[in-house]
């Protein structure tokens, strides 16, 4: 199902063109911001690690013995952040993937199967791992995994060290240590989950989402001429 005014019918061919250029501008620089905060993110989860890795191989009998447990704590509250932007990233996709479309639309002389690549979609080609490893591009499928493998590895790396070492070297702390141990296991279970989820983001699941919260919460979720559903 889609969303539509009342008064679409109203609109003219020239303002419609450039309502939705308007709007693909407007999605395309939402998203660029989204990513250059994802990036960001990902530079002090990069630079944390690196002074506790630094600290840890060189400095650590000045590290005090009850904080080690908790050192993991910045790092998956950056990537939960960094899921949450994930999220936001596939959702305003699917705007601009129907924008993108509507507008080719207009352009008749861009035909298949070079359509079909145009606009975000031609991202998705270089380096999201399933289709790169299902068209046998493995030498770009390498890089995504280590990028994405990478910082999985330091993430896993620093919350297993954080509960070993107090449990089998310092042999102190080990309560404490248990029950992060416990905690990290349950947060590290969730971040999968909601990438996972993320994934299966498409247009069909955010229409049905959008009427969801607008059936529930229609006092935010307010349209200017009307709703209506049409198939």
């Amino acid at each position: 199902m889609t969303t539509q005014n009342q008064n679409d019918d109203s609109v003219e061919g020239d303002d419609s063109a450039v309502a939705l250029a308007a709007l693909y501008a407007a999605e395309r620089t939402e998203v660029q911001n989204i990513l250059g905060h994802a990036l960001s993110l990902l530079s002090v989860l990069m630079a944390y690690s690196t002074f506790i890795g630094v600290a840890w191989a060189t400095r650590a009998a000045t590290i005090p013995h009850y904080l080690i447990p908790f050192i993991p704590v910045p790092i998956l509250l950056a990537i939960a952040w960094h899921s949450q932007l994930n999220s936001r990233v596939w959702a305003h996709n699917q705007v601009i993937f129907i924008l993108e479309q509507r507008l080719l639309d207009r352009v008749p002389s861009i035909k298949n199967p070079t359509r079909l690549w145009i606009g975000h979609t031609s991202g998705r080609l270089v380096v999201e791992v399933p289709i790169l490893l299902k068209e046998r591009r493995f030498a770009m499928a390498a890089a995504s995994i280590i990028t994405y493998g990478g910082v999985a590895a330091i993430v896993l790396a620093l919350s297993i060290a954080s509960i070993v070492v107090p449990i089998a070297i310092n042999r102190d702390w080990q309560g404490l240590a248990s029950v992060m141990a416990v905690v990290y296991a349950v947060v590290l279970f969730l971040l999968i989950a909601s990438y996972k989820s993320t994934f299966g983001i498409n247009i069909e699941k955010m229409d049905e989402w959008a009427k969801s919260a607008h059936d529930s919460f229609s006092h935010q979720f307010k349209t200017t001429h009307g709703y209506e559903e049409w198939s």
